[in-house]
Parts: C-alpha cells; sequence; structure tokens
C-alpha cells in the first residue's frame, strides 16, 4: 500500500511524462563525475556545479556532452590526477576547484583531497574514462577503498557517481527524497530501503512511462523537493555574524541573503555584539561563550584602528601601575 500511494503522489506531483535528466548527467568525462559526487554532499548542488565548472574553465575543457557525440570522453582520470598533485591540494582547492569544503566539518579532509584519493582508486583499477566504467563497472574491492575515504562511508557519493556515469539503476536518494518519501508515505526510510522502495514504483509506473528509471525517478524527486515545491517560510534577522556563517547555512541546504556593512555600521553592530556575548557569558558562564567574547573583543579592536598588541600593551601598563585581580581584592570602605 505505501509503494502504491507513492506512486500516486509521484504521478499528481512530478511530470514523469516529460521527465529528463539534468546536464550534469550528461558529462563530458569521468574526471566530471568524481568531482561532482564528492563535492555534491551536504551542500547546496549550486555550488557543486560551481566547482565542476571551475575546474573545466581552468583547463579549458568541454563540461557537458549533451548531444552523446563521438569528441568526448577524452579527459582521463590520470590527467585529473596530475592536476591536482602538480598543483597541490591545498592551492587545487583555492585556485582550479575555488572550493574549502572538507568531507566533515569536524575532522574531515578537504573535499578536493577526496577527490585526489577517489581518482586514485579507479586509476588503480585500470579505470580511466566513461567508456571504462561502461564496459566492466568498478570491481568491490575498489568499491571498499572508494567507501575508507574520509566522508565516503554512507556509500551516497559512490552510488550518485554511478549514477553520473551511466547507471540507470542507482538511487542518491539524498534528504530531499528521504523528505519526499516520508511525506507521501508518513515512513522514514534508510537510503537503501529508501533505493528499493524507488526501484519498485518504477516497476508499477514503467508500463505507463516506459523512459522512466530509478536515476531519473530520484532526480526528480529531486529537482522538485530542491527547485519546484512551495517555498519554506523565511526566517528575518539582523545580525552580525562570523564570516563562514553564510557557508555553513549554504552547506546545510538553505539560502541565506546577507550584505556587507559600511563602517559606521559595522561598528554599531560590533558594539551590540559585544553586549550580546558578555550576556551570553553572564548566563552560561562557560569558556565558549568567553572565547566568542575575546573574538569580537579583538575585532572590535581592529575595526577602530587599533592592534590586538596595543590592547595588551595598554592592560599590561595598568596591571604594572594598579596590579591585576589575582588577590582577589574586595573593597569595602574608605576612610577620607
Amino acid at each position: 500500500m505505501k509503494v502504491d500511494s507513492l506512486c500516486t503522489a509521484c504521478e499528481s506531483t512530478l511530470d514523469l511524462a516529460s521527465a529528463s535528466l539534468s546536464p550534469s548527467y550528461y558529462y563530458d568525462s569521468l574526471p566530471y563525475c568524481i568531482i561532482d559526487a564528492v563535492f555534491s554532499i551536504g551542500v547546496k548542488y549550486t555550488s557543486t556545479q560551481n566547482v565542476v565548472k571551475s575546474y573545466c574553465t581552468y583547463y579549458g575543457l568541454r563540461e557537458y556532452n549533451t548531444e552523446q557525440d563521438h569528441y568526448g570522453d577524452t579527459h582521463t582520470v590520470s590527467q585529473l590526477i596530475e592536476h591536482i598533485e602538480s598543483v597541490g591540494i591545498e592551492k587545487s582547492a583555492d585556485v582550479i576547484f575555488k572550493n574549502h569544503q572538507r568531507t566533515s566539518s569536524r575532522s574531515g579532509i578537504l573535499k578536493a583531497d577526496a577527490v585526489l584519493r577517489f581518482a586514485r582508486v579507479l586509476q588503480k583499477y585500470g579505470i580511466e574514462t566513461l567508456a571504462d566504467i561502461t564496459a566492466k563497472g568498478i570491481p568491490f574491492e575498489a568499491e571498499q577503498e572508494i567507501l575508507r575515504i574520509p566522508g565516503q562511508q554512507s556509500g551516497l557519493s559512490l552510488r550518485y557517481f554511478y549514477m553520473l556515469s551511466g547507471d540507470d539503476s542507482q538511487a542518491k536518494p539524498d534528504r530531499h527524497v528521504l523528505r519526499f518519501l516520508k511525506e507521501n508515505t508518513g515512513n522514514d526510510y534508510s537510503i537503501p530501503q529508501a533505493r528499493d522502495v524507488l526501484g519498485n514504483v518504477v516497476e508499477l509506473l514503467k508500463e505507463k512511462y516506459p523512459n522512466l528509471t530509478v536515476r531519473l525517478l530520484d532526480y526528480s524527486i529531486w529537482d522538485y523537493m530542491a527547485h519546484h515545491r512551495k517555498a519554506k517560510s523565511t526566517k528575518q534577522y539582523h545580525k552580525l555574524v562570523r564570516d563562514r556563517i553564510p557557508e555553513i547555512i549554504e552547506a546545510d541546504g538553505k539560502t541565506c541573503v546577507c550584505e556587507t556593512l559600511s563602517d559606521e555600521d559595522y561598528l554599531s553592530l560590533l558594539d551590540q555584539k559585544l553586549n550580546e556575548e558578555l550576556s551570553e557569558y553572564q548566563e552560561s558562564k562557560s569558556l565558549e561563550e568567553l572565547a566568542d567574547l575575546l573574538e569580537v573583543i579583538q575585532a572590535v579592536v581592529k575595526a577602530r584602528g587599533w592592534t590586538v598588541e596595543g590592547l595588551e600593551r595598554v592592560r599590561a601598563e595598568k596591571a604594572t601601575k594598579r596590579g591585576g585581580f589575582e588577590k582577589k581584592i574586595l573593597l569595602k570602605e574608605v576612610l577620607e
């Protein structure tokens, strides 16, 4: 019954009769599939598109082969490896990919590094082009090596890599697809369960929609959830935030609107931030909040044209003249 309700939801929500894949499923060469699969996890997809485009632009390469002509599939995995190794991982992230995202915010590696490791595994097993994937696929041992790369353990990147390189039987049930399944069946699905249920839906709808594949259904659901469903509510802010907060918001699949403040407004909001952080420290008495307060103090110092060294010098001079607070002295009375 759950599959029946999901079929109904797909037919009523998605334009299955004219559904088609995006140009990303027609990359000109295999290295772009690696880059896309690694960089796309956990972020808004436009940032991934920018990464692939940046790589192709840097080396003067054709990005897509939507016409499926015979002039593509010439840029090899070994060439991708050579490009990253010759420049270095850090500089590749900075100059070639123009993206410093990591596979995890806590202990992950640069995604540029993960791309290199992924490519090295394919090179080790003699997989250089899209034609190689079609002819021989990826050995089980190679898959296990890829899954051991930091950030690849879930298998989402690997499944998506298969989809990008032409496998119609694969799906990448990310948060958008899982939410669609939950909303239309009432069930929470694991990634393997979601892939299976998408396959069941395709089997039931295949006669009516001959071109429908698991890959196409997965993409159609993702495209609808990411771009075409009714817009979510917007939460308003007027708040000075740390420099990487917009990047973190985008990585969570959300969109934020920001602006660069004038010097006058920046100073005003810094002063507000100083009061905010002090209040939060007074409430929590935590080292983390105290660190936040110190960060804002340093920002105020720089914004007003001072230096952190100058601040420390003034502090030291006052400590020499008037002492610090180590003796825990409570002044109670002064008799004139």
